[in-house]
Formats: C-alpha cells, structure tokens, sequence
C-alpha cells in the first residue's frame, strides 16, 4: 500500500501532522536530510520557551529533537551528537508542562526508535506517529499506559531511582552503539549508574563523548578498562576503574599523561593482537566452514570481504561477536530467499522431498549468530590457529598479557593511587579467585557476581560457590575459610590435570597463613558487581515457515 491510499484509507484516525511527522522521519532515513537541515539550521539554537514555542506545536518541536539526535547519531560526528543530545534533553526538560516530564520523554524516545525500525512500513509508522503525539499530551494516565506497553518501569521525576549496570560496553570496543546512543539508551530504562567497560586501552576523545553525555542527562558513569593478565596458561580478566578525580574533565588530563599514554599504547598492542586472531578466523571461515555451510543449506554464501567486514565493525575493535554477527548479516538475506523459494516448491513436491525441505527450514531458522559462533569460530573449530586465549609459545604475546594479576595491578597501580579492581568471573573456579584475592593482597575489591550473558548462556556453575567465598572473607569466618581451603585441596590433588595438581602446595602455604586471609577484607568488603555485558546487538532469526 502507497502512501496516498494509506492516507485516504486513515484521514479518520490520522491527521497532517502525523503524516508530516512522518514525512520529516523519513527523509532523515533515506539520507534525503537537506529540508529539515534548511529549516533547522539554528532551531537547536533556540530556547524551547522562546522562539521554539511560537513555531511549531510541543509534540512536533520534541519530535524535531529526537530526529536530530538520531540522525547524529548514525552519521554525526562527536558535538554533533553531543549538541543533538543537548538539544533534546533542554526540550525534553523545558517543553512539558506536566508531572511525569522524564516519563513522557522516555515513552517518546522509544517510540520514536520503534517508528525509525518500521521504515518501509508506512501504516506501521503512522500508528506510531499517532501514538507519539498522543503520548506528547502528557497526560499521566495515557504515560503510565505506554510505559507499560513497552515495558519500561516508572521512573521517580526526581530521578533518584536505584538503577545501575555495572558492565556495558559502546562501539568502541564489541558493543553496536556510540556513547552518545549508549547513554540515551540508558536514560530511557531509566539507568542512573552505569560502568562501560572497555578493553585494553581507551582513547581521550572516547571518555570525554562518554563522560559528557553522562553528564548531561543526569547519569552517572565509570570507565572501567579490562585487561588480560596471565594465569596458568590461561587469561584472566581484570577490570580497572580509576577513581577520585575531582570532575571528568580531571580524569581527561589523567589520560593525557605521558606514563598513562604509554601503558594504554601497550594495551593497543593487545588489541591488535586480538584481532589479528579475529582475521585469522575469518579467513579460516572463508576457506572451510563457509563450504560447509553452502553444503548443509544448500545455498551458495560467496567468500566474504575483509574489508566490509571492517567497514561493519567500525570504531570498534574486531571481535568474535563482530564476525558472527557479519557472517549471519549475510547469510540471512540469501537463507530468506531460499525459503521463498522452497515454499513455492513445497505445495508440488512429494512426501519425501517434503520432509527434506521442512528439515532444511529449520536448520536455517536454527542458523543464528550465535550457532555461528558455536559451531565454526570457536578455539576447538580452528585448532590449526593457536588459541589466544591461552598461553602459547608459537607466537609472540605481547608483553601486557604475560603479566600475572599481581603485576598487572602494581602496574597500574604506579599510574594513579585511587583505584578499584574488578575480577571478572566468567570461566573461573573458586580456587582460581582465592588464589588470586591472596596473591594481590585484598587489591581486588570487586567480584562480577552476576553477568546477564553468563546467566543466559548458563555458565553460572562457578557462581555459588565464589559468592560463599566472598561471604565468608567479609565476615572473616575463620572456620568456613579453612573448610573451602581444604576442600580445594581435596579436590584438585585427585585431578588428572598435572597444572592443578601442582597448586596443591600453593594452597597449603594459603591454609598456612589463615590469619592473613581472613583480615583481607575485614575493613573494606569484598563487593559484589552486578552487569549485562550488554553490547546492543540483536539476534535476528530466518523466522519463515513453509505456509
């Protein structure tokens, strides 16, 4: 349906504005920006009670807001997101005359990302232009009912409401989303407390767009860095959160330092490291699983290009996540098509070439990001490239990641005396925690106790035991301490692994010395740390049957 019988079969339910709405929406999505760009030029300029208010209506000037910032979003540079958000949050704040102002505006912002999603769908988007001048009214109860309709909790207007995420992570390392995107989205669930997580090193113009967009929209943010310290034979993750700057601006000239600028060079050279491996693996997928999977679907996927794959990765750093996301962005266009196809065959085809084509549907309704992941970009799936993820001799590590966690966190450490140290618990027992707790002498202060993508992926094993861990070091419970410490020792000298067989005499000088582990944590708790390991991604399915 076009747009002109759209409008002649909805002019009752719809009126111009809902349709200029519109129009002004997607002009802004197909890149054809340059009327709204004429007409507002300087409008961002202008005070919402002033010239603002006398030109459009509430509901079109909060809209103009959210476009601009949207649009910057995708194609602006750094101030320029950062004046679109701005700009929307002075609208937002200055425009409503009711009640529930920061409500309103989070019901608006959603619903206008939900109507730049249904481009292509006019009859789609024009629901969703009535609803957002609907919702633009501020009336409490209309509010209340779109909050619950797309499941975003009430937020107290004074904004003093418990909610935090404690591991997230922007475009600029694994996640889909600027900073700017990142913190508009937060501000929206209502987040007041958010840890952003980068990996090795993070650069000065990165933190300032973060910390910045915090700022303005009343959030409150750490940069925690995450590096890989060496751990027999294996990694593990600590997160560094410098603290006790006087204001972010503080922070930006602590980056700036010669010393700090030469450790995060180091922690570059890790990242290139890393994905090196990334590009390995994609060029192992285009030599041989990308066969494999032509022949499975029965489709004709062709070798993917390096430098697309760059392009879709961006700002960021190249990651697993990154490669199985591409690799099913484009499988899935040709894995649509092919179902097409077959369910024009379906309805002629006999029992058995039915059978057959019901079978191929579902392996390619099965083939989401995450499968490929699992089944052709994992370690075990590619044993001809070394494993990065642990120590390997073939291959020159670079020199942050021979770093024990010790050495690790006298190293950063030297960089800035106010500081916490998060360990990251994925792929952890509770004798490599003790283990490392002991060994930096109560310098680890947080333990990642839950991470909504260990949960959803159910490695959470591991986690009871660490908690009882971390609970009886802040009581300093004597007898509890001794019993795990024994129980670790029981365990791992009857083990097959000779590595952990060799710990035994480590745990016992551990047993030894209880006096020390149990005042560890007697003055400052050890605490726990709560996160999504959100990246913004979305797993998109085939999601087609035969009929």
């Amino acid at each position: 349906m076009d747009q002109h019988t759209s409008f002649q079969t909805s002019k009752f339910f719809f009126d111009k504005r809902d349709h200029r709405l519109l129009s002004i929406v997607n002009d802004m999505i197909s890149g054809d920006a340059s009327k709204l760009n004429d007409q507002r030029r300087f409008f961002h300029y202008f005070h919402p009670r002033g010239v603002k208010e006398m030109a459009e209506s509430k509901g079109l000037r909060i809209a103009y807001a959210v476009i601009h910032l949207l649009a910057s979003l995708e194609r602006g540079q750094i101030e320029n997101r950062l004046n679109a958000l701005r700009a929307l949050r002075d609208e937002v704040l200055c425009s409503a005359d009711q009640g529930l102002k920061k409500n309103t505006a989070r019901v608006l912002l959603e619903i206008m990302k939900e109507l730049v999603r249904a481009h292509g769908d006019y009859n789609r988007q024009l629901k969703l232009a009535r609803d957002f001048s609907i919702v633009a009214s501020g009336k409490p109860r209309i509010v209340r009912d779109y909050l619950e309709r797309y499941h975003l909790l009430e937020m107290p207007e004074e904004w003093n409401q418990l909610a935090f995420d404690d591991h997230v992570h922007d475009a600029n390392t694994k996640g889909r989303k600027s900073a700017t995107h990142l913190i508009m989205d937060a501000w929206i669930k209502g987040i007041r407390r958010l840890r952003v997580i980068y990996y090795n090193y993070i650069r000065p113009e990165t933190a300032a767009e973060l910390m910045e967009a915090a700022a303005t929209m009343g959030i409150m943010v750490r940069i925690g860095i995450e590096f890989s310290a060496s751990f027999y034979g294996s990694f593990a993750q600590i997160i560094w959160v410098p603290r006790g700057f006087a204001a972010y601006r503080g922070f930006l000239r602590f980056l700036e330092k010669d010393p700090v600028r030469a450790f995060m060079d180091n922690g570059r050279a890790v990242s290139d490291y890393q994905q090196d491996y990334v590009m390995a693996i994609f060029d192992a997928f285009n030599e041989h699983h990308r066969l494999s999977i032509n022949r499975e679907l029965e489709i004709d996927l062709p070798i993917l290009n390096s430098e697309s794959f760059y392009k879709y990765v961006g700002m960021g750093q190249a990651s697993m996540l990154h490669l199985a996301k591409f690799i099913h962005e484009q499988l899935l266009p040709m894995l649509k098509e092919k179902v097409r196809r077959l369910q024009e065959r379906y309805a002629q085809a006999d029992t058995e070439e039915q059978e057959h084509i019901e079978t191929l549907v579902v392996k390619m309704n099965l083939m989401t990001a995450d499968t490929v992941h699992e089944r052709f970009l994992k370690p075990e799936q590619n044993p001809l490239i070394p494993d990065i993820t642990k120590s390997c001799t073939i291959t020159p590590v670079p020199q942050l990641m021979q770093l024990s966690p010790c050495q690790m966190i006298d190293r950063l450490a030297v960089l800035h005396s106010g500081y916490r140290i998060t360990l990251n618990l994925t792929h952890l027992k509770v004798e490599d925690v003790l283990e490392m707790l002991y060994d930096c002498n109560g310098r680890i202060t947080r333990l990642e106790i839950f991470n909504l993508k260990d949960y959803s992926d159910c490695q959470v094993d591991h986690i009871p035991e660490i908690h009882r861990l971390q609970q009886s070091l802040n009581e300093g419970n004597v007898i509890q301490i001794k019993q795990m410490i024994i129980g670790i020792i029981e365990r791992i000298k009857n083990q097959d692994d000779p590595i952990a067989r060799s710990r035994v005499p480590r745990f016992k000088k551990i047993l030894a010395d209880i006096e020390t582990v149990k005042n560890m944590y007697r003055v400052n708790p050890l605490v726990p740390r709560v996160g999504s390991d959100s990246t913004g991604h979305i797993d998109r399915r085939v999601g087609m049957g035969l009929v």
